[in-house]
């Protein structure tokens, strides 16, 4: 529902700049060929400034969007190893940390899943109280056995940072001031080709609207990128999902 409405409004955004700007135009119509030259060059500097912020927005965007996949993958490594050196403690702490494992690959998984977006601060609440459980039954299991400890502790260690980084990770986005910029500008870029088009009394519907529709896919795929707890580009749970199945 959420890239529904920021497609809806990236098009209406589109729609009434380039309305506003023709209408501005049309109120203002006259012969003067060098404030139209003046248009002209205000037109084309304002469209290679949002060309522009698009890229580094977009950039910055995929940058943090691999960035997650990469921290995904990483977790999920994190949990294999550390479920397959359980097995050289003993019982009962051994079972119940591959137990503990088990759960919190499978809550990690769900938290990626599209339709438990509801559930997310629960899951993230019982997350800290799982990282208390596993860490507790490895340290009491490798109490007093330094080669243990080496080998079991690291990789719950590095369960328990990768998710305060992926966490991190997962609320940053594009600074609100520099997106407020962004749209801004490519507003006043869209109402500027409308008082251009308002000016000369003609519409160019074909290009004009090639050219919003291209700038509108470019803002929505760099905002639904930057968000894909709510987009259409979602990061994936694969790798949860696979470690799921490899520890059972």
């Amino acid at each position: 529902m959420m890239e529904l409405l920021v497609a809806t409004g990236l098009i209406a955004g589109v729609v009434t700049a380039h309305e506003i700007g023709f209408w501005l135009g049309s109120i203002s119509r006259s012969v003067d060929e060098p404030f139209d030259r003046q248009i002209v060059l205000v037109r084309t500097s304002t469209a290679a400034l949002v060309a522009f912020l698009v890229g580094f927005a977009f950039s910055g965007a995929a940058s943090r969007f691999t960035t997650r996949t990469d921290l995904i993958v990483r977790e999920a490594n994190a949990l294999t190893t550390a479920y397959l050196r359980a097995d050289i403690i003993a019982d009962p702490q051994r079972g119940e940390l591959k137990s503990a494992l088990k759960e919190y690959a499978a809550d990690k998984a769900m938290l990626l899943g599209r339709e438990t977006r509801d559930e997310t601060e629960p899951l993230l609440a019982k997350a800290s109280g799982l990282h208390e459980r596993m860490w507790r039954l490895a340290t009491t299991a490798t109490l007093g056995d330094a080669p243990s400890m080496a080998v079991v502790l690291p990789p719950i260690n590095e369960v328990i940072d990768l998710h305060s980084v992926h966490l991190a990770m997962a609320r940053r986005h594009l600074p609100i001031p520099i997106m407020a910029i962004l749209l801004g500008t490519a507003a006043i870029s869209l109402g500027i080709i409308g008082f251009g088009n308002g000016r000369i009394g003609r519409r160019f519907s074909l290009i004009d609207t090639v050219y919003g529709a291209v700038l509108a896919s470019a803002l929505w795929m760099t905002i639904d990128m930057d968000y894909p707890e709510f987009g259409m580009i979602t990061v994936t749970d694969r790798p949860f999902v696979e470690a799921l199945a490899a520890m059972k």
